[in-house]
């Protein structure tokens, strides 16, 4: 442990030469001057090391004892700034060169961090905000927070608020997003509830109107199974018609249906076959300087794949007002091949009941059983998803008129 922390403080290697050379040791060991790696040469010379804190009070001490003092070296993280330092010219300009960097470096972005976003991805709002003004490379004191947030805010409908806060290089940017304002439901429009698809009802239920069908009964989709248009009845022994009401029906129908669900795609298709071709150019950002290299990247004859990269560069996990751009252009030909066709029928299959899933959750159903079947007519495979399902078939359907009591006339 020693050796550290005589190499951190620094150390000068001394030899001392003499007739009586041993006078300087006794010397230092009565004014508390630490020494080691003491070595002897011959009978009137020896070399030593001694802290560079204490070089100068050894000149003293080697006149009482009649001695010379030569140098060997100097080592250590204290005789390294002391050199620095004797060319002052150098390590003055560097501090002032590092000093005014710092200090004009940091007035720029380097990081805009979004929060607050869970629909809307950070992607868009960055985008957005380098609409405004606010993007890695910006010079920080002039960009009006309250404006660019107002401004980006135009662009973005999905937002309900957006605050941003600049600190140094970094800006935070703080987001609120839109809630969806509830469907109103005109209570003084007449409907019906109607059946989105065939099926056999299991339960229905009327919260307002009158029920056309009963449990057990098979209804054809577009049929109306809550009607809003309810005769009022005479007394018995009247002779007054009373007419008939018109309400906005309500309620549901929980019925088992058979869906068949398909998707189709051609038995070949065109798929790409690289030629080997390849060329790669690159582009540095700086600020806002743009040193741009990918014209020596032509475009290769014929097709290619244009692949860019940008990537921000770093100094010791501090982001850097740097950005690195890679493009790649690889040619290929377009050839036709046949598709897999295990693979191809998996495919659609996933994507079907991926469909029969999202038809059921906006039902309220589940999926009681499935099957599924391929063909294969005209170079297209055909995949069909036949599902059993229970789910709520009700409709409202809204029609002209106005709800209330109708007398004279005809019923709707």
């Amino acid at each position: 442990m020693k050796w550290l922390i005589n190499l951190l403080r620094g150390y000068v290697e001394l030899q001392v030469t003499g007739a009586f050379p041993e006078r300087l040791l006794n010397l230092c060991a009565q004014n508390r001057v630490q020494f080691w790696r003491l070595c002897w040469l011959d009978e009137t010379s020896f070399t030593f090391r001694v802290a560079l804190k204490d070089r100068k009070r050894l000149d003293g001490l080697a006149q009482r004892a009649m001695c010379g003092l030569t140098e060997r070296g100097r080592r250590g993280a204290a005789a390294v700034a002391e050199r620095m330092v004797e060319r002052r010219w150098g390590f003055l300009a560097g501090l002032a060169f590092c000093f005014l960097a710092v200090s004009f470096l940091s007035r720029f972005l380097l990081v805009v961090d979004v929060a607050g976003n869970d629909a809307v991805s950070t992607a868009v709002i960055l985008s957005q905000l380098r609409r405004a003004g606010v993007r890695p490379g910006a010079y920080g004191p002039a960009i009006s927070e309250m404006a660019a947030a107002n401004e980006a805010l135009r662009g973005l409908p999905q937002l309900s608020y957006m605050a941003i806060n600049i600190y140094g290089t970094r800006a935070e940017v703080v987001v609120r997003e839109r809630e969806e304002k509830p469907e109103l439901v005109n209570e003084d429009a007449p409907a019906d509830v109607v059946a989105e698809a065939d099926g056999v009802i299991e339960d229905i239920h009327t919260d307002t109107g009158r029920a056309l069908f009963q449990d057990g009964d098979v209804v054809a989709k577009g049929e109306v199974l809550i009607t809003g248009v309810l005769d009022l009845e005479e007394p018995e022994y009247g002779t007054v018609d009373l007419g008939y009401l018109v309400v906005r029906a309500a309620g549901s129908a929980t019925a088992r249906t058979w869906r068949t669900l398909e998707e189709t795609i051609p038995l070949t298709v065109q798929a790409k076959e690289y030629t080997g071709e390849e060329r790669t150019g690159y582009a540095v950002k700086i600020l806002w300087f743009d040193l741009d290299f990918l014209q020596n990247s032509s475009i290769l004859d014929g097709r290619c794949d244009k692949i860019t990269e940008t990537e921000q560069l770093d100094l010791f996990g501090r982001p850097l007002p740097v950005w690195l751009t890679t493009q790649t252009l690889r040619g290929y030909e377009l050839v036709e091949k046949p598709v897999d066709r295990e693979g191809a029928a998996a495919q659609l299959e996933e994507v079907l009941r991926f469909r029969l899933e999202e038809l059921m959750a906006s039902n309220g159903g589940e999926v009681l059983q499935s099957a599924v079947t391929a063909r294969e007519e005209g170079g297209r495979l055909t995949v069909a998803l036949t599902a059993e399902c229970r789910e709520n078939i009700a409709r409202t359907v809204e029609r002209e008129g106005a709800v209330g009591r109708i007398t004279g006339a005809e019923p709707p």
